[in-house]
């Protein structure tokens, strides 16, 4: 006889606890889904998405993967020791398939299309990237 309240118990814990834990990932996953990296509030200039995996594809020799490439960037700051107009160091995060990696590099745009390359700004970015 014990066994039914406590299965009506854990019942209730739970259908108190599913509103909850989907209103939290709906809370982390909305900024994600709204988010427009290409019009941020520093002022700084930035690949949207695609243009971010794009560029980073190139980047890190994986344009063979890039369909199941996702590039999410966070922190941006001015890139040091910048080569060109509007060069910036990033951190984004990699994710092929269920792998995923946390990096830092430089983004600039050579007419309309985005650039990449390694960046030396490391000390000036976070890591791990709290944005991220």
């Amino acid at each position: 006889m014990s066994e039914a309240p406590l299965r009506a118990s854990t019942i209730e814990t739970l259908n108190m606890f599913i509103p909850l834990a989907t209103a939290v990932l709906l809370g982390l996953a909305t900024p994600l889904a709204h988010a427009d990296d290409s019009n941020p509030p520093d002022g700084l200039l930035r690949p949207n998405a695609e243009e971010a995996a794009d560029v980073i594809a190139a980047l890190t020799g994986l344009e063979q993967m890039r369909a199941e490439m996702t590039v999410t960037l966070g922190t941006c700051v001015p890139a040091l020791e910048a080569q060109h107009p509007g060069q910036i160091a990033c951190t984004f995060a990699l994710k092929v398939g269920a792998g995923s990696s946390e990096s830092q590099a430089d983004f600039y745009k050579i007419g309309d299309a985005w650039q990449a390359q390694p960046s030396v700004s490391q000390d000036l970015l976070p890591f791990p990237d709290p944005a991220l």
